[in-house]
């Protein structure tokens, strides 16, 4: 039996996907990816590793 599948949503551009500075949703303290790990998953670091 086929079912009809969800219709895909419309395109976006590009000019509509970059936020406005003066956008009220956008958030200039948002966590970068160590702090939002940390701060969501509470995630521990064990050991660092430079890349020379």
């Amino acid at each position: 039996v086929s079912r009809p599948s969800a219709p895909e949503p419309p395109p976006v551009s590009i000019e509509d996907d970059i936020p406005e500075d003066d956008d009220p949703d956008l958030n200039e303290s948002a966590l970068s990816g160590y702090e939002l790990i940390v701060r969501e998953l509470g995630a521990t670091v064990v050991e660092e590793f430079t890349n020379e």
